[in-house]
């Protein structure tokens, strides 16, 4: 990632400081969860979207086509269509129109497209009153802002915050309660519909085969702007057109759900054309009502290049419903004017680079935590994180890395400097770490260990602990005998690829998770050649380094003779099964040397499972009272969530207590939580608040980066919690453990069901 402005710097820190921005967000977003899961409940979300986006494909796919048939369709029936490649062309034709009807005050609703061409100014600065008649963004004109959020322009705003605008407007108190709120917004905006020249919206959706324009709304509004003014202005984005009016019911399915969690909205309108009737002896003509004129501008500004980008095209198949905002971390810690340019929120990341370029996308790009949680809830599949680290990629491209993080990653990159260069490192550090291993105070890192401290790199790495598991010694040590009942693992050959982190900072880790595979019956063999498999420079953007290093990766998985490769790194086994793929999507010869080696490469806890497919056990004491962290990989990425809850109760007889939001990123996101501290300990701060309140002894999760942000944030605040990899509870309760002909002399109970 290049570096960041110094006034993006200033705007982080004054969001993450702002309780009222807390506040507004905390409000808005916190049960947005629950309620999305209500609205979909009983319902096939993955079918469903997988359908829209079937259609979406298609649509933009034929999308010339659908161009030249909906202006056509719409033509016969009256409207008039343009097609403007720039903002620039699109703000002109607008103006023209108003000054062809001598339009002096026009009356909106909500539109993005007219936000991205910046219409308001363009309008004003031509001598015509624009007002906003959507609630939110009538907010934040009266505030001089832009829109935080696709669907909820004000969210960054509080009720308070709402109050004291609307009594400096009308010069009376007005208390900050919402329906009060919603009158005076009411009586203020009322007048304007009667007395505008011209009514401009947006369209969710246009059909082709009809000419027919789709408006989505709640508040009533859209239907007053585009009845009572003579004059209709729709600006819309040309992929915003589909074939027919059945991909409108499909979209109409999802776009509520995602991004209010409502079933459906208060209302639709299609607009076909502008007013007419039949009403008097059956002949048509313009109608008593509604708008004398419909003008319909088509939106190009890149979208059509973005269509022939095989790294964008995702993006157009977008409806614009603000789902991915409403479940990212960074989003709700400093809303869409920071994380966004325009258009605002994961997806308006993508978005900014079609429409605006790589330098206002720069900075917002580097808050993406790449937890994955925005392609969970997308309402057509897009895989919008992938999109995000593409955009990175290029913006590394035009404007190159920090200095130091290059110099960082072209030494990590070779594995033998990059050994040298962590061996320093940790003899480096050493002198600053506490007793326990942890750096309070980084004076090469400003701020990063005010609220979270950092565990100091090993001055033994695992692979010097490990070298007797090395080479063909490693083979040839003897099976060990299976401590587990029933490990059908037992007799398996497994290699052990730790991930570098395990490996240079939490060689413990690594070593428990040898000795739980050696009681499962495994030999265990450590590949010394293994290095490490990229991510860290696939996130920072550094697309030919994150290659070089997939390459050796590769190589040396195919070197490995094994049955199984075990990870306990569920962030490195996406990258090796998921991220390879897209990383050699243009060399097919080793794409498909990935995917060979992604068929035998298995995370810790899934073997455990499915391989060794262990049962009940036997223990001398119950296990202790644990609560569960689900790790952005794990749960968002490879869909691990139901094995490690089975495993700590039903395997080792652990009391699991759930905590709220268990799947919700911890904020750790590699090098962001280096980048960001503030930031990263904001959102850390929300997990520790909810672990906390279960009363659990142990936190547990199954990857090393979730547990090094954990494990410093609980440290940073003297909490007495543990967390725990699974594999490091596993083997702490070796000793506890019942083996097949042994019998419990302690009287303790015992809890779980077991096999007589």
């Amino acid at each position: 990632m290049p570096a960041r402005s110094k006034t993006f710097q200033r705007e982080l820190d004054a969001a993450i400081a702002d309780p009222n921005l807390a506040r507004a967000l905390d409000r808005a977003l916190s049960t947005f969860r629950e309620r999305r899961a209500q609205a979909f409940a009983g319902l096939d979300f993955e079918a469903m979207r997988q359908e829209l986006r079937r259609r979406k494909e298609s649509a933009i796919a034929r999308l010339p086509e659908l161009i030249e048939q909906f202006t056509r369709e719409a033509e016969a029936v009256g409207a008039q269509v343009y097609l403007a490649g720039t903002p620039e062309e699109a703000c002109a034709i607008v103006r023209d129109i108003a000054a062809r009807h001598g339009i002096r005050l026009a009356v909106k609703t909500k539109s993005m497209a007219t936000e991205e061409i910046r219409l308001n100014l363009a309008l004003e600065q031509a001598g015509i009153q624009v007002v906003e008649s959507d609630l939110g963004e009538w907010i934040i004109q009266l505030a001089g802002e832009h829109p935080s959020h696709l669907i909820a322009p004000a969210i960054h705003k509080s009720r308070e915050e709402i109050a004291a605008l609307f009594s400096r407007l009308l010069g009376r108190e007005i208390p900050p309660d919402p329906p009060e709120l919603v009158t005076v917004a009411r009586q203020e905006l009322r007048r304007f519909f009667i007395e505008a020249g011209m009514g401009i919206t947006g369209a969710n959706a246009a059909v082709a085969e009809t000419g027919t324009l789709v408006i989505v709304t709640n508040e009533g509004n859209a239907e007053l702007v585009t009845t009572l003014p003579p004059v209709h202005v729709a600006v819309l984005g040309v992929e915003k057109i589909v074939p027919t009016l059945d991909d409108v019911t499909a979209m109409l399915r999802l776009l509520p759900r995602s991004g209010t969690a409502q079933k459906l909205t208060v209302r639709v309108s299609f607009i076909t054309g502008p007013s007419r009737t039949s009403d008097i002896e059956l002949t048509p003509v313009r109608g008593a009502h509604g708008p004398k004129e419909l003008h319909i501008v088509l939106l190009d500004n890149g979208r059509l290049a973005a269509r022939e980008d095989p790294e964008l095209v995702d993006t157009l198949y977008c409806i614009r419903c603000g789902a991915c905002s409403n479940v990212c971390p960074p989003y709700q810690v400093v809303s869409g004017h920071l994380f966004g340019y325009i258009y605002t929120g994961p997806i308006g990341l993508p978005l900014t680079a079609i429409h605006h370029g790589m330098e206002p996308v720069a900075d917002p790009q580097s808050l993406c935590v790449s937890c994955n949680a925005c392609e969970l809830v997308c309402p057509v599949a897009i895989p919008i994180p992938r999109l995000i680290l593409d955009v990175r990629a290029r913006v590394a491209e035009r404007l190159g890395l920090p200095w130091l993080k290059d110099q960082a990653l072209e030494r990590w990159t070779k594995p033998g400097s990059g050994d040298r260069w962590a061996r320093l490192a940790a003899l480096a550090t050493a002198p600053l770490a506490d007793r326990e291993g942890y750096l309070s105070r980084t004076p090469f890192l400003n701020g990063a260990t005010e609220q979270r401290h950092l565990i100091a790199p090993a001055r033994k790495p695992l692979r010097d602990r490990l070298r007797h598991l090395a080479g063909r010694a490693g083979h040839e040590r003897p099976v060990p005998a299976p401590r587990f009942q029933d490990s059908r693992a037992a007799g398996l050959t497994v290699a052990f690829f730790p991930g570098c982190l395990t490996d240079r900072v939490l060689p413990e880790m690594g070593e428990a998770v040898v000795r739980v595979l050696e009681a499962c019956g495994c030999r265990v063999v450590f590949p010394l050649d293994q290095h490490c498999c990229g991510l860290v420079a696939a996130n920072m953007g550094d697309r030919p380094r994150a290659r070089a290093m997939a390459r050796q990766t590769i190589q040396m998985l195919e070197a490995t003779e094994a049955d199984w490769v075990v990870t306990n790194s569920t962030s490195c086994l996406a990258a090796v099964v998921q991220d390879y793929q897209h990383l050699f999507r243009t060399e097919p010869e080793w794409r498909e040397r990935a995917a060979r080696q992604a068929e035998r490469l298995i995370d810790f806890t899934t073997f455990l499972d499915r391989i060794a497919a262990l049962g009940p056990q036997r223990w001398t004491r119950p296990g202790p009272r644990v609560t569960y962290h689900d790790a952005c990989q794990s749960h968002n990425a490879l869909g691990i969530r139901e094995a490690p809850r089975r495993l700590l109760t039903e395997v080792l007889g652990c009391e699991l207590v759930e905590m709220r939001e268990s799947s919700v990123c911890c904020g750790f996101g590699g090098s962001f939580s280096v980048d960001y501290p503030q930031l990263s300990s904001a959102i850390l701060t929300r997990k520790l608040d909810n672990a906390a309140q279960t009363g659990a002894e142990l936190i547990v999760a199954d990857n090393p980066g979730c547990l090094m942000q954990i494990r410093g944030g609980l440290h940073a605040g003297g909490s007495a919690l543990r967390a725990l990899h699974l594999a490091e509870l596993i083997a702490e309760r070796l000793g506890e453990l019942v083996e097949v002909g042994e019998t419990v002399e302690s009287s303790a109970p015992v809890r779980g069901n077991f096999p007589g």
